[in-house]
């Protein structure tokens, strides 16, 4: 089997996967309340933390065997310290007592530019990894500038040196270089040859460092961008009609149903596919997309570009697409800004955030009108 078969099975597979957790969990917090049960409610939180474990290691596979180029979002000037410092603590809040603990040393201000969400993507993987193979003990953490100042340094020294050599070996590896020995480094060793070909498409390296001072030492460096021009600012355009018409651009049909439950008030159109969606939307004027992004054929984020570029070509103005996806928040809404989109909500739909987007736009339209 290719790793184009491959990595076509375990799309089909994440999607039905995503599709399938998502109506459940969106069923579920339609049902009428509840008398409070906090047994009943933990088994629910845990059942969530498992399912998106499970998605993302899959989207990770997915990732690596993909031969496309990342989306990066625009490069920004940030403070790498609080950033880093920021992870860490998320990081050690979301840990066991059986993890090393995560400690940020002797932090000092260090602010350069790069693509800041690969930047904290790529270090939440790495650190993540190095605190879950650890079994208690500190994980030492520091930041500095290069030594030629055209850069940012991050040295991390593990509770034990193996983790640091492991781990450095995941960074510096591919999918078909790597042979996992044990079952449990499964998922933070996908996770971590992500984290190493994400800092490589940011045009940095990783390498294991022994010196006086430690016998096993990982040191990520990455090299700052240079600033450009640029920023999204998505407009949001209406027509005069009594109820809004929503497109779903949707290709499950539990998701679609749980959609339309929740648009029961508005004129809704489906498209199963890329595809379709685009015909339609180039067929007849709509109030809003709301675009899935995991679909056959073109993805969402493929029909978004393509349709910002036909409204350009011809002059038609801007229709509100919003992004539906169960995918990382902070990372999808970069890409999605990039594409084009006018906003994000997260899937499953929550009744209240797709109420208050539908508030809005019928706000616009009217404000329009007069």
């Amino acid at each position: 089997m290719t790793d184009q078969s491959i990595l076509s099975l375990l799309n089909y597979i994440c999607n039905e996967a995503r599709d399938s957790l998502q109506a459940s969990f969106g069923l579920m917090a339609l049902c009428p309340t509840l008398p409070p049960d906090p047994a009943w409610q933990n088994c629910v939180e845990n059942s969530k933390i498992g399912a998106d474990r499970l998605l993302r290691c899959i989207d990770d596979v997915r990732e690596l065997l993909s031969t496309e180029t990342p989306m990066l979002d625009l490069a920004e000037e940030f403070d790498v310290t609080l950033c880093l410092g920021e992870t860490i603590e998320l990081l050690n809040l979301a840990s066991g007592e059986r993890c090393s603990r995560l400690v940020l040393q002797s932090p000092v201000p260090v602010t350069g530019r790069q693509h800041r969400r690969a930047v904290e993507q790529a270090l939440m993987r790495v650190l993540d990894a190095v605190s879950k193979l650890g079994c208690k003990g500190d994980a030492l953490v520091t930041v500095e500038r290069s030594n030629e100042d055209d850069g940012v340094q991050f040295e991390i020294i593990p509770a034990h040196p193996k983790i640091a050599l492991r781990v450095a070996d995941w960074l510096n590896s591919s999918a078909d270089q790597v042979n996992f020995q044990d079952s449990d480094e499964v998922l933070y060793g996908v996770a971590t040859l992500v984290a190493g070909k994400r800092i490589r498409a940011l045009g940095g390296t990783a390498e294991l460092v022994s010196d006086a001072r430690t016998s096993g030492a990982l040191v990520v460096s990455l090299p700052w961008q240079a600033e450009t021009d640029g920023g999204f600012h998505p407009p949001l355009a209406q027509q005069d009609q009594a109820g809004l018409s929503v497109l779903v651009a949707e290709d499950s049909d539990e998701s679609f149903v749980l959609t339309g439950i929740l648009l029961e008030s508005e004129s809704v159109w489906r498209a199963r596919d890329g595809l379709e969606a685009l015909d339609m939307m180039q067929a007849r004027r709509f109030d809003v997309v709301l675009m899935d992004i995991h679909m056959p054929g073109l993805d969402g984020y493929k029909v978004i570009r393509s349709m910002r570029d036909w409204e350009t070509q011809t002059g038609n103005a801007r229709t509100p697409i919003v992004v539906l996806s169960a995918d990382d928040l902070d990372t999808q809404m970069r890409t999605a800004a990039q594409s084009g989109c006018s906003g994000f909500l997260r899937k499953p739909l929550d009744r209240h955030d797709l109420t208050d987007l539908l508030d809005r736009l019928k706000a616009v339209r009217t404000l329009s009108a007069a």
